[in-house]
C-alpha cells in the first residue's frame, strides 16, 4: 500500500516526462491536467528531482520542430549543412558551408555537388554519395578536401552524411553535415614531415645519402622542390667556416636536388655554385632562422638572380623558405624549400617546422661530416696497409685469392726476401675488421718483418710472435682490439728445394705437386697467435720439387680447398696467377666460399748458380778462397763485371779470413748469383760477431766494416750447431 502512494514518473533520454502515477499526478496538480509538457532534471541532496515545465513540447507537430530546427541550422550554426536531393544537387545550404565553399548561396542552389564545392578528387566522392543513395548507410567523419577556390589554401573537411526519406519512406536525397578540420590536418602534415625527418635522417654517415634522405623526407608532401646544398669545406669533410663568411661568395655544392618530373630546378646535384647578390639567402644564412619569401600580387620575384628567377617561374613556384645548416657556430650549408602551382603557400607555421627538421638535419649532417674527416685521416693508413702485388722472387712465382674484400677480412700478405736466396711466405689474419684491428694489422706486419730478418725458424718466429700480439692488443686503447690473430709463415730455399712451415690458427697449408697430386701438412697446425692455449707452434719440413704449388689458406677458404677442387686446374706451363684465378672462377659462386690464400709456384736454382767449398782453417786460406770464387764467377761474365770481380774478391777475403781467425772448423764457402751475389762462409761456432770500428793504432778489426761497405746488408744465421755469415753485392756489371 505505501508504494501505491509513492509518486513514480517516466521520462525519456532526454529528461522528458512522458508519464506518471495517481500519487505523482496529485503532487503535480493543476499541471497534471493542463497538458503542460514537464521535463525532469537532477536536484540537490534534498529533492534528487526537479519537476518543471518543458521549453518545447515534444508532442507538437513534428514537422514544425524540424523546420525550426532546420532554420537554425542553416542560418545560425556555425557546422556546415547541406541538403542534396536524389540528383546530387543542392536544395539547401547553410551560411556556414556557404562560406565554406566561397560563393553565395543563390549560386550553389541547382549544382551538383562536384559543381558547388572544388572537390580535389570529385570522382572519389561522387561514388561515395552515389553508394549512399543506393545502400542508406551513414558516411561518419569522412575526410575531404577542396582545392583553392575562392579559398587561399586547400580546405579540409570531415563530412558526416544521412539519406533522407520522405513519410513513405521514399528516398528523398542526401544531408551532408561538414566540419572545418583544414588547421587539425595543416598541424596533423607538420608533424608527419618532422616524424619522417626524424625516421629517415640520420641513418648512414654518408654526407651524401644524409642530404638525399633529407630531400625526399621533404619533398614527400612539404615541398615540391628541395635542393640541400653544403659548403665546400663540409663536402669534403672538412671544417665549416665560421662567422665572419662573406655570404655572396661562398661557395656552396648541392648534394642532392628534388623537383618534380619535367619541371627544371635550375641546379644540379654536385655542381659548384655561388649565391651572389642575393640578400634572402644571405639574411638566412647569417641569422640562423629560416626565412620566408612569397610572390606578391604584383608578380614579384623570389629570387634576385635572374637566371634562378627564370627558373622559378617556369617551374609555377609562388613560395619559398630557405634555412641554414649550421651547429656549434659553423655553417655547414643551407635547404632550399619550394612550393608551386595549386600548392597552399608557405605559413609561418611552416617555418617553424622548417626550422625543427633543419636542426635534426644539421646535427646529423655534422656527424656525417666528422666521419667523413676521420675516414680521410684514416685512408692513407688503410691505403698503406693494403695487399699489392707479391713481389716477384727468385725462385718463387707467388699470387694470392680474395674471395672477400681484403680490407674488410682483415687478412694480409708478405712475400720477404731473405738471405741465401730464401724468401719467405706470409698469410696474416685479424679476427675482426675494426680501427683498432688495423692498427694492430699494421703493428703486427712490422713486428713479423723484424723478426723474420732475424733468421729464426717459423715455428719460433710464430712463437715470438704470439706474445708480441699479446702486448700489443693490451697497449691499445679501449680494450677493443682483437685478442688474438691467426697466421701461416713459410721459409722456402731454391737452393736446398725446401720449405719449413707453421700455422697460428690457419688450416694446414697444401702442396700441389707437377703431377697435381695434392698433400697436406697437418703438422704444421699449431693454435692462435695470443691465444691462452699453451700447444706449442710446430714445424713442417718438405723436399719441393721445381713446379711444385705451395698454399696457404686462411680459415674461411681452408674448408673449401679439397682436393678435387685442386685436381686439374694447374696445366704443366701456368703460372700462380693462373691457379689464382682459376680458384676464384670455381669458387666465387659458392656463397660459402670466402675468405683468402696465398699461392706460390716454387722453381729451384739451377747449379750453375750456386758453388760450395770447404776451406782449411788456415791463413792461407783466404788466397785460396779468393782464387776459387774468381775462377767460378769469371765462367759467368753475363751476370758479373770486372769492377764487381774485384769487390767480390775482396769481400770473400775478408769473410774468409774473419772465419779462420775467429771461427771453429770446418770451414764453408758458398756462392750464389742471382740478381746479387751472395757470399756465406759457415764455421760450427754459435757465436756471432759483431762490427765495431777500430782505432788508427790498431792493426785489425776493419773486416766486417769493409763487408758493411760492400754490401746491401750482411748478417748472421743458425746453420745446424754453428752459424754462417752472409753478404749480399749488389750487381751493375755484366
Amino acid at each position: 500500500m505505501a508504494q501505491e502512494e509513492e509518486p513514480l514518473f517516466t521520462i525519456d533520454g532526454a529528461g522528458h516526462v512522458l508519464s506518471w502515477s495517481p500519487a505523482a499526478g496529485r503532487l503535480l496538480g493543476d499541471a497534471a491536467g493542463s497538458g503542460i509538457a514537464l521535463r525532469a532534471t537532477a536536484g540537490g541532496d534534498a529533492s534528487p528531482w526537479e519537476i518543471r515545465p518543458a521549453l518545447v513540447d515534444p508532442r507538437a507537430p513534428r514537422s514544425a520542430l524540424e523546420r525550426a530546427l532546420l532554420d537554425a541550422l542553416l542560418s545560425e550554426s556555425q557546422l556546415g549543412l547541406v541538403v542534396l536531393d536524389r540528383r546530387l544537387r543542392v536544395v539547401r545550404i547553410s551560411a556556414a558551408a556557404r562560406e565554406m565553399a566561397g560563393a553565395s548561396s543563390p549560386a550553389l542552389v541547382g549544382l551538383r555537388l562536384d559543381e558547388a564545392f572544388p572537390l580535389q578528387d570529385p570522382r572519389r566522392e561522387l561514388a561515395a554519395a552515389h553508394r549512399l543513395l543506393r545502400t542508406g548507410e551513414p558516411v561518419l567523419s569522412r575526410l575531404v578536401t577542396t582545392l583553392p577556390a575562392d579559398r587561399v589554401r586547400r580546405g579540409h573537411f570531415s563530412v558526416s552524411a544521412f539519406r533522407l526519406h520522405g513519410e513513405d519512406g521514399e528516398v528523398l536525397g542526401l544531408a551532408m553535415t561538414l566540419l572545418d578540420v583544414t588547421r587539425r590536418e595543416r598541424d596533423r602534415a607538420r608533424e608527419l614531415t618532422i616524424a619522417r625527418v626524424h625516421e629517415r635522417v640520420g641513418r648512414s654517415l654518408r654526407l651524401v645519402a644524409t642530404c638525399e634522405a633529407l630531400a625526399d623526407a621533404l619533398c614527400h608532401d612539404f615541398a615540391d622542390l628541395v635542393v640541400v646544398a653544403l659548403t665546400e669545406e663540409a663536402a669534403g669533410g672538412d671544417f665549416a667556416p665560421a662567422e665572419p663568411f662573406d655570404a655572396a661568395r661562398l661557395p656552396l655544392r648541392p648534394l642532392a636536388v628534388r623537383a618534380p618530373a619535367g619541371v627544371p630546378p635550375g641546379i644540379r646535384a654536385g655542381d659548384r655554385v655561388t649565391l651572389g647578390d642575393e640578400p634572402v639567402l644571405a639574411r638566412a644564412l647569417h641569422s640562423r632562422r629560416p626565412v620566408l619569401v612569397r610572390r606578391d600580387a604584383s608578380g614579384g620575384g623570389l629570387s634576385a638572380d635572374p637566371v634562378r628567377e627564370r627558373a622559378l617561374r617556369a617551374a609555377g613556384a609562388h613560395s619559398m623558405i630557405v634555412a641554414s645548416l649550421a651547429v656549434r657556430g659553423r655553417l655547414l650549408g643551407m635547404l632550399a624549400l619550394v612550393r608551386r602551382g595549386d600548392a597552399d603557400p608557405y605559413s609561418h607555421a611552416d617555418v617553424r617546422t622548417t626550422e625543427t627538421a633543419a636542426l635534426h638535419a644539421t646535427l646529423c649532417l655534422d656527424n656525417a661530416r666528422r666521419a667523413a674527416h676521420d675516414r680521410a685521416l684514416a685512408s692513407p693508413v688503410q691505403r698503406r696497409f693494403l695487399d699489392k702485388v707479391p713481389n716477384a722472387q727468385l725462385g718463387v712465382d707467388a699470387a694470392f685469392v680474395a674471395l672477400s674484400p681484403l680490407p674488410q677480412s682483415g687478412s694480409w700478405f708478405d712475400v720477404l726476401p731473405l738471405s741465401g736466396a730464401r724468401c719467405a711466405l706470409v698469410l696474416g689474419e685479424i679476427p675482426r675488421d675494426s680501427t683498432d684491428a688495423l692498427v694492430l694489422k699494421g703493428q703486427l706486419r712490422t713486428a713479423l718483418r723484424a723478426l723474420a730478418d732475424l733468421e729464426l725458424q717459423p715455428d719460433e718466429l710464430l712463437a715470438r710472435l704470439s706474445d708480441t700480439v699479446t702486448h700489443l692488443a693490451e697497449e691499445l686503447p679501449g680494450g677493443g682490439a682483437p685478442r688474438t690473430a691467426r697466421c701461416t709463415y713459410a721459409l722456402y730455399d731454391p737452393v736446398a728445394r725446401t720449405v719449413r712451415v707453421a700455422c697460428a690458427g690457419h688450416p694446414p697449408p697444401l702442396v700441389i705437386g707437377p703431377d697435381t697430386t695434392v698433400t697436406h701438412l697437418d703438422e704444421a697446425s699449431g693454435p692462435a697467435l695470443g691465444a691462452d692455449d699453451p700447444a706449442p707452434f710446430a714445424m713442417a719440413t718438405r723436399e719441393l720439387a721445381d713446379g711444385s704449388t705451395l698454399v696457404l689458406p686462411s680459415g674461411d677458404l681452408g674448408a673449401s680447398l679439397r682436393p678435387e677442387s685442386l685436381a686439374g686446374l694447374l696445366a704443366g706451363d701456368a703460372t700462380a696467377q693462373d691457379l689464382a684465378d682459376s680458384l676464384f672462377t670455381r669458387l666465387a659462386p659458392h656463397s660459402d666460399s670466402t675468405g683468402t690464400a696465398l699461392l706460390a709456384r716454387t722453381y729451384g736454382l739451377g747449379g750453375d748458380r750456386t758453388a760450395c767449398w770447404e776451406l782449411p782453417a788456415r791463413e792461407e786460406s783466404a788466397a785460396e778462397s779468393r782464387r776459387l770464387a774468381r775462377g767460378w764467377l769469371a765462367a759467368h761474365p753475363d751476370a758479373i763485371g770486372a769492377d764487381d770481380l774485384d769487390s767480390a774478391d775482396l769481400l770473400v777475403s775478408e769473410l774468409v779470413t774473419n772465419a779462420v781467425r775467429y771461427g771453429t772448423p770446418p770451414l764453408t764457402l758458398r756462392l750464389i748469383l742471382n740478381r746479387s751475389l751472395t757470399v756465406e762462409v759457415g764455421d760450427s761456432c754459435a757465436t756471432s760477431p759483431s762490427l765495431r770500428h777500430a782505432r788508427v793504432t790498431d792493426e785489425g778489426g776493419r773486416g766486417l766494416f769493409i763487408v758493411s761497405q760492400l754490401t746491401d746488408k750482411w748478417g748472421t744465421r743458425r746453420v745446424g750447431g754453428g752459424k754462417a755469415i752472409w753478404a749480399e753485392q749488389p750487381l751493375d756489371g755484366g
